[in-house]
């Protein structure tokens, strides 16, 4: 007997979307079966009307545990994952002390374990040079490494010990060294060089310049590193048409690079900056409206195989205190990510089927967890959200359950089709109609294989 059956829903998953019957045993999905098709089970959800989709992986998350629990603790952030269909939280190593050493990765570890109601990874910080510790990082089981090709800012240094690189030798000196290991190295791709020379100029609104140009040509240099080392990397937060275009004529040539973008860039343009100031500020900045076209133009072709929230949580004292060059860059998206996509799906602005994939399966694939992750199939972790197509949300920023959603005024009012309904860990419900489970029950997700290239070929957008 089946420890719970889903029953009359719209499954969602992997490319293909079919009335289908979800059988659940202990902690793995056991059958997907046609509607009507499944034995008897000691527990019923009826899903009739709803759409059953795999719990998002959201491979761009920062917490910054332990340091500033103020802003967030794996407790607060895994609850507002819960809420908003996120099953698997990628973890960027941004903290004090940062992920880049074994000791500070155990650490996190049991903090995560400890408190995290839903599944986390642990990236390990890619600023390295030393075989021996980008080994002993994967030995860790980290789900990947993380470089920044620039230098952090000064009050900063010790949050970023160990993820960064600056000059085109050190970058392309440590992506050879964390390729060795076979995990995908995930880049935030702007150039120190170029940042250094907009930094005399200024934007439209007066703030410091940062051009599409300081972007690109990071993900040019990191492509050419790449090609030649024959390795992957995964470019986060492709924010321009220029960015991208340096991705698509990568993957023309064979280079298993792929790219993401985030709620945020698809849904706002930098004409917000004006009125929204700090609480919009992001690295790489808000674009023009047509780059926000080209994104996602890009994400129906492939190009851009992931979107992924890039949730940065500072608390809304802190954005307001400051000036908009020193303030924190970064929005709290993380309960975003999910609606977003469902929305674009259900309105026909991406095929239903595409934009669940690339908040699932493709992150899953990209970083060697799949068909564990990211996929509604037997044997798979029964990972399942519910989702009502026909109610329509608003946003409010002091409803998210983030310990700083309150700095994610940019979403106040937007309306969204879809609403979550309940979320599955591994067979746990963790959220059901408004109240999320109490308690931790998250565990570390570390690679099952190696990386998957999910991109195909594709010719540049017009």
């Amino acid at each position: 007997m089946l420890d719970l059956r889903i029953v009359g829903g719209t499954v969602v998953s992997d490319g293909r979307s079919r009335p289908a019957d979800v059988g659940v045993e202990g902690q793995l999905i056991t059958e997907v079966s046609p509607t009507g098709g499944l034995g008897a089970a000691r527990r019923e959800i009826d899903a009739s009307g709803l759409l059953v989709i795999p719990g998002a992986v959201d491979a761009h998350f920062h917490c910054r545990a332990p340091s500033n629990p103020e802003r967030a603790t794996f407790a607060s952030e895994s609850r507002a994952a819960a809420s908003a269909g996120v099953t698997t939280l990628f973890e960027m190593p941004i903290s004090n002390p940062p992920c880049s050493t074994p000791e500070a990765f155990e650490l996190r570890r049991g903090l995560g374990e400890s408190e995290s109601l839903v599944d986390f990874a642990l990236y390990g910080g890619a600023g390295t040079t030393d075989p021996a510790r980008a080994e002993a990082m994967a030995e860790c089981g980290a789900i990947g490494f993380k470089l920044f090709t620039h230098t952090p800012p000064a009050h900063r240094l010790v949050d970023f010990d160990g993820l960064w690189a600056s000059g085109p030798e050190e970058i392309y000196d440590c992506l050879q060294t964390v390729g060795a290991t076979g995990l995908r190295c995930a880049v935030h791709a702007e150039s120190q060089q170029f940042i250094e020379r907009f930094s005399l100029d200024s934007d439209r609104f007066g703030n410091p310049a940062r051009p599409p140009m300081v972007e690109a040509a990071a993900v040019g240099l990191v492509a050419t590193a790449i090609r030649d080392l024959g390795i992957p990397a995964h470019i986060v937060h492709i924010t321009s048409r220029m960015a991208t275009e340096e991705v698509q004529a990568a993957q023309a040539l064979g280079v298993d690079l792929s790219a993401e973008s985030c709620p945020h860039y698809l849904l706002f343009d930098e004409s917000l900056i004006p009125r929204l100031g700090n609480f919009v500020k992001v690295a790489p900045p808000l674009r023009p409206p047509e780059d926000v076209a080209y994104l996602w133009e890009a994400l129906t072709r492939g190009s851009l195989s992931v979107v992924a929230s890039d949730h940065a949580p500072f608390t809304p004292e802190e954005k307001a205190a400051a000036d908009f060059a020193t303030t924190g860059q970064g929005i709290p998206s993380l309960e975003m990510l999910v609606p977003t996509m469902i929305d674009a799906g259900l309105s026909g602005r991406l095929p239903l089927t595409r934009a669940v994939e690339v908040m699932t399966a493709n992150p899953a694939k990209l970083f060697g967890i799949y068909p564990r992750k990211g996929t509604i199939s037997p044997g798979s972790e029964a990972d399942l959200v519910l989702v009502d197509p026909e109610a329509r949300i608003t946003a409010h920023s002091s409803r998210f359950l983030s310990r700083s959603g309150g700095s994610g005024k940019a979403y106040d009012g937007l309306e969204f089709s879809g609403r979550i309904l309940t979320t599955l860990s591994r067979g746990r419900v963790v959220y059901d109609k408004g109240q999320v489970a109490e308690g931790a029950g998250g565990k570390l997700v570390s690679p099952d294989g190696p990386p998957r290239n999910v991109t195909e070929t594709q010719t540049p957008a017009s």
